[in-house]
């Protein structure tokens, strides 16, 4: 809870300009990253509750995607992990609302087979690099370039915190 009202603090008061001049699209400034033992994202559903360190996720992602990102306007490649893999470790059925939520307490909430039908992935790196906090990270939601969410940006969360079935 440390890191997000830190996180919440620099996202409301020192907002950062890109190398284009505008306002940083994530809101935040530079937030030390993750402990090693740190729990970083919470996966929930009626039956069980996983817990995941960012080494968990990276032994996770074992694919990468190169992606038109909106929010920057650029190409990027993340090592991506498929929501399908954490949906079922967190036994999240294709039937039940889950909620995506965000450090900065933004919340998005579909229906899993939503999620899965617009090929939604978990980003854990950045060009092969930890994604800094003032990029959306430590972790983040993103849609390949097909995608039905592709440019429906309400999905996209970044800087994610949970998943949980409702």
């Amino acid at each position: 809870m440390q890191r997000a009202l830190v996180f919440t603090i620099a996202l409301l008061l020192f907002p950062i300009s890109s190398t284009y001049g505008a306002t940083n699209p994530y809101g935040s400034t530079t937030i030390d990253p993750a402990g090693p033992s740190e729990i970083i994202l919470t996966v929930s559903s009626p039956a069980v509750v996983k817990k995941y360190r960012l080494a968990d996720l990276y032994l996770l992602a074992q694919s990468k995607m190169t992606i038109n990102e909106p929010f920057v306007k650029k190409v990027q490649t993340f090592s991506v992990i498929p929501l399908s893999t954490l949906f079922n470790q967190g036994r999240i059925t294709s039937h039940e609302n889950v909620e995506t939520k965000a450090l900065n307490d933004y919340v998005y909430t579909n229906v899993a087979a939503t999620f899965l039908a617009a090929k939604g992935y978990l980003a854990v790196k950045l060009n092969g690099k930890p994604i800094p906090y003032d990029q959306g990270g430590p972790i983040r939601i993103i849609y390949p370039n097909s995608s039905i969410w592709a440019k429906f940006l309400d999905p996209w969360n970044w800087s994610l915190s949970s998943i949980s079935a409702k």
